[in-house]
């Protein structure tokens, strides 16, 4: 499903106006990701939960060149599905 068949089908839904709907979703994006970014976790229930995680530098080889390279730390983000969402997915 692309965002706008997502868009679409939630405004049918709602009975409202997709343009308005893009709006408010976009609007709970940037929130989402603005509170991530500062290290917190938001959790939705019913529907899961998403973490901020930092990840360690590593190191990697590669076989074809035969050398090690650095991969760099970098701020990722988890999410754990909800009890009802498992649910609702596994039936």
């Amino acid at each position: 499903m692309t965002n706008r068949q997502f868009i679409d089908e939630m405004a049918r839904s709602l009975n409202t106006d997709a343009d308005e709907l893009q709006m408010q979703v976009d609007d709970f994006v940037d929130v989402l990701l603005s509170g991530l970014k500062g290290g917190n976790t938001l959790t939705i229930k019913g529907f899961g939960t998403f973490e901020s995680k930092q990840k360690a530098e590593r190191r990697m080889y590669n076989p074809t060149t035969k050398t090690f390279s650095v991969i760099p730390a970098k701020q990722t983000v988890a999410f754990k599905m909800g009890t009802a969402l498992k649910e609702k997915i596994n039936s």
